[in-house]
């Protein structure tokens, strides 16, 4: 249901709090929440049943240790994995090592 279409409903009705509209689900925040910011690619990253949302700057993608980090996800996945990437790797370490990466580039 388009947001537009949810908002002008809740106008007409004389309290837009009432029970049948506070379980209106807005997809669209979903989507917005889902979607990477302009410049980083999203990737999980962790072990079975650990995995981590992480933000990958683009600008990373073809140093050598994120490039070696991505090879080792096409052996242990193979390519055509569905969805995000996934990284088998510690999540911690691996923040530690794009942030180390990211100042590494800045100077």
């Amino acid at each position: 249901m388009e947001i537009h279409i949810v908002l002008r409903r809740m106008r007409r009705k004389k309290n837009p709090f009432s029970p049948s509209t506070m379980y209106l689900r807005l997809t669209r925040n979903k989507v917005e929440e889902d979607r990477a910011r302009k410049g980083y690619v999203p990737v999980l990253v962790g072990k079975e049943g650990m995995m981590e949302r992480i933000l990958l700057p683009t600008k990373l993608i073809d140093h050598p240790y994120v490039v070696s980090l991505l090879e080792l996800s096409a052996k242990e996945y193979g390519y055509e994995q569905q969805g995000l990437l996934q990284i088998p790797y510690d999540a911690d370490c691996f923040k530690r090592v794009i942030e180390s990466i990211s100042k590494e580039k800045q100077s």
